[in-house]
C-alpha cells in the first residue's frame, strides 16, 4: 500500500514538521557558529563551503516538508525558529563574554 504523502492527517504532519524543522534548525545555527569562526580565522574557502552546506540542507528539508503538506511546511518553519531561539538563549555556552555595561560618566 502506497500512501501519498500529502494526505497525511494534520497531527502527524505537524509533528513531522516540528521535528524536522527543529533538527535542521539546530544543525543550521550550530553550523552558522562554525562558519563565523572559520571566517574570523581567515579560512574563507571552508566558510563558503559550510555556508553552502547549511543553505542546501535547509532548502532540502523545506522541499521535503512541502510534500507532506502545507501544515508540515509551516510547522517546519516554526521548528526552525524554535531551534534558533534555543541557541540564542544558550549563548553562554558559546564562549562569548556577557555584554558589559557602559561606564558611567
Amino acid at each position: 500500500m502506497n500512501l501519498p504523502l500529502a494526505s497525511l492527517p494534520f497531527a502527524p504532519a505537524i509533528g513531522i514538521g516540528l521535528l524536522g524543522g527543529g533538527a535542521v534548525g539546530l544543525l543550521h545555527f550550530v553550523g552558522l557558529r562554525y562558519t563565523v569562526r572559520l571566517l574570523a580565522a581567515g579560512r574563507t574557502g571552508l566558510a563558503l563551503a559550510s555556508q553552502a552546506l547549511r543553505v542546501l540542507a535547509s532548502a532540502l528539508l523545506l522541499a521535503a516538508l512541502f510534500h507532506f503538506g502545507v501544515a508540515a511546511l509551516l510547522a517546519g518553519f516554526v521548528g526552525f525558529l524554535v531551534a534558533r531561539q534555543a541557541l540564542l538563549r544558550d549563548g553562554s555556552a558559546s564562549g562569548t563574554p556577557p555584554p558589559t555595561r557602559e561606564p558611567e560618566a
